[in-house]
């Protein structure tokens, strides 16, 4: 009986002993952050704003936009319905040079034109040239999974297996795939516009770890395990995705450098990048040297734009060329102008910065 008791008591304080010694499993930095639609560093919070500015500074036409409903298309469900909210906060928030129109389905051309107009004139509603549209095309939840297991034994006792200890350490990671397509089309001919539109996907982790400890003595044994389990939000994820998605469609409607609005910069939209240098091959040679005269002042130096080349323009080009280290020495190219297009700093602030970083690597050199 006393041995009986013994073995209890035994037991019980390995159990305490086991509870204290394990660990509570933790996750790193990176499990923790949901996974960006590119290689980035932020969540667009002030993107809009510099957006926003960009579309000042270019002089871009204001449009009167309408967002139409962006439901969840794909075969699955567990997404909102309508994620159009997630496009028209920014929007409203900060996208002071567009026009936002609320999207009412009912109302049409025919109710603006004669009943809103002639029955009811303070009532008249404004119309969209521009709507934009789009829908959650593809929601694969847990697509891939990967687990990973670790074991490990410890026999005493001559190897009879009166005692052995046993600790388990198991890890799995499932994958949740949503990719978000946006467009954009004319209100007056309802005809999509050519080359404005995205494809996006975005990725949500749900990270699974555990530890277990036991400790046996003559087949009789206690064990203690420990779980942890982070799921990264579904809502966040689309959130970041549509801004990201809204950012670039802007852009490419636009046809600016969106990839310059946020911090850090964003990767160079290539789609973007072939128009301008479509646009710069097809001009005839007095307006490629206006193109390149147009970004001059973008980097803090001044030109006329008349597409005469003077001595002080070339000058700043040439200082340019070395400052931002350009791989193309001919003026008059295309891959001349699209690295100006790419390295402009566009942003006043920017230009500053870089002009410091500039000269302090001039510093460093005449050391």
């Amino acid at each position: 009986m006393i041995f009986l008791y013994r073995r209890i008591f035994f037991i019980v304080l390995s159990l305490f002993v086991i509870q204290g010694c394990l660990s509570q499993p933790k996750f790193t930095k990176e499990e923790i952050n949901i996974t960006k639609p590119m290689v980035n560093n932020t969540y667009f919070s002030d993107a809009f704003e510099k957006l926003n500015r960009l579309l000042f500074i270019s002089k871009q036409s204001v449009y009167k936009f309408q967002v139409k409903n962006i439901e969840n298309k794909s075969s699955n469900k567990g997404v909102p319905e309508d994620i159009r909210n997630f496009i028209l906060t920014p929007l409203i928030l900060h996208m002071h040079n567009m026009k936002i129109i609320a999207h009412t389905p009912i109302y049409n051309i025919r109710e603006a034109q004669v009943a809103g107009v002639k029955y009811f004139p303070k009532m008249a509603k404004m119309l969209p040239e521009i709507v934009i549209d789009g829908a959650i095309t593809q929601f694969d939840k847990d697509i891939i999974s990967t687990d990973s297991n670790f074991d490990t034994d410890a026999d005493f006792g001559k190897g009879e297996g009166q005692t052995n200890i046993r600790i388990n350490h198991d890890s799995g990671d499932g994958i949740t795939t949503i990719a978000l397509d946006l467009n954009a089309f004319t209100y007056e001919d309802r005809a999509y516009i050519s080359g404005v539109a995205t494809h996006n996907k975005i990725e949500i982790h749900r990270i699974r770890k555990s530890n277990r400890a036991g400790f046996f003595v003559n087949g009789s044994g206690i064990g203690y395990s420990k779980y942890t389990t982070l799921q990264q939000s579904q809502d966040e994820a689309l959130r970041i995705l549509s801004e990201y998605s809204l950012l670039q469609l802007i852009g490419r409607l636009y046809n600016i450098p969106y990839w310059k609005s946020t911090t850090p910069n964003l990767e160079v939209d290539e789609l973007i990048m072939q128009r301008k240098e479509n646009l710069f091959n097809n001009a005839k040679m007095i307006d490629k040297i206006k193109l390149i005269e147009d970004m001059i002042p973008q980097y803090g130096y001044s030109a006329k734009k008349d597409g005469n080349i003077t001595k002080e323009e070339l000058k700043a080009l040439s200082t340019i060329q070395k400052e931002y280290n350009f791989k193309t020495k001919m003026t008059l190219t295309s891959d001349f102008y699209k690295e100006l297009y790419i390295s402009a700093p566009i942003f006043p602030k920017a230009i500053k910065e870089n002009r410091k970083k500039i000269s302090k690597a001039r510093a460093k050199k005449t050391i």
